[in-house]
């Protein structure tokens, strides 16, 4: 198998649900914050607004 076959074959990536990720933090002590889910796309730009 040359390479330029083998990098067509990985095209795809892993991402876990959501929900599995939360499990696996909590798991480990870990949470995402919460004060992210509450901003609005107007408010983001605000805060990072130069």
């Amino acid at each position: 198998m040359s390479p330029v076959s083998n990098s067509k074959q990985r095209k795809s990536k892993f991402t876990p649900s959501l929900e599995n990720f939360r499990t696996s933090l909590s798991y480990e002590g870990l949470s995402l914050k919460s004060k992210a889910k509450t901003q609005t796309i107007a408010d983001l730009k605000r805060k990072y607004a130069r």
